[in-house]
């Protein structure tokens, strides 16, 4: 295994370990969830309006892509070689959540009254665009090595 391929393994490891967990505390503990971020909120940024749960179908369809991204990391690192192409849908969901959550919390200043501009969805941009990058730069190492 190369250099970058072992790399790879070990990042798809660990995004498929921190996705089982994030995919746990999203159906079992949203409201802990939210009552963590909202206290952060209040401290650091207390002018923001709160987050909260809207409901059950934004965690069927948040769970859904957790998972799907928990099987294409598992997928990679049982075979690097074979589906280290696979980065690429991960890649996607990350920027497409990244670009959401950006999106909503402008918004939220945009039209205060839609209350978007939550510390919630400026952390979905911290968070995801992050392993965005980091998945993508390895894939594209990976993918010169074997060109």
């Amino acid at each position: 295994m190369t250099k970058s391929e072992l790399i790879m393994r070990r990042v798809a490891l660990l995004y498929a370990i921190m996705f089982s967990g994030a995919v746990s505390v999203f159906i079992f503990l949203p409201g802990p969830m939210f009552d963590a971020i909202n206290v952060v909120s209040r401290e650091l940024f207390p002018a923001l309006p709160l987050a909260s749960d809207s409901g059950k179908f934004w965690v069927a369809l948040t769970a859904s892509m957790m998972a799907t991204i928990t099987a294409l990391s598992i997928l990679i690192y049982r075979d690097v070689r074979k589906n280290y192409h696979l980065a690429i849908p991960i890649a996607v969901a990350k920027f497409t959540s990244s670009l959401m959550g950006l999106a909503f919390f402008i918004g939220g200043f945009v039209a205060p009254a839609t209350g978007w501009n939550t510390l919630a969805n400026g952390i979905i941009l911290l968070t995801d665009l992050p392993l965005g990058i980091v998945i993508l730069l390895v894939y594209r190492w990976v993918d010169r090595e074997r060109a």
